[in-house]
């Protein structure tokens, strides 16, 4: 779909961050206290995704957390928005959303 829609990342409030001590051997990634902080992370996702996120931009969610808030995105969401109306809701992340739901989605709708 990539000739056919835009795909944009958010990057919002670190999920796991480092002093909860969630994972090991992860990203050494604390809770961002400025948007310096945020961005930074944010750039380390784009270097580590490498090709994955290649031509998807990264957006960084303001220290209010108003995308994260509007779209209750924490951990992860999947969202289609068509001129300005979210036609595509899928499930909180990690566990409970599908990417063949939102493959079938787009191949009905494109």
């Amino acid at each position: 779909f990539a000739g056919l829609v835009d795909f944009v990342t958010v990057y919002i409030a670190e999920a796991h961050p480092a002093e909860k001590k969630h994972f090991t051997g992860n990203f050494d990634i604390a809770t961002h206290a400025s948007m310096g902080e945020r961005i930074e992370a944010a750039n380390t996702l784009k270097e580590e995704a490498g090709k994955i996120l290649e031509g998807c931009p990264i957006l960084v969610d303001p220290m209010d957390d108003r995308a994260n808030l509007a779209y209750a995105a924490l951990p992860e969401r999947l969202y289609v928005v068509q001129d300005g109306n979210i036609t595509y809701e899928g499930g909180v992340g990690p566990f409970f959303y599908s990417i063949d739901e939102l493959d079938a989605f787009l191949s009905k709708t494109v």
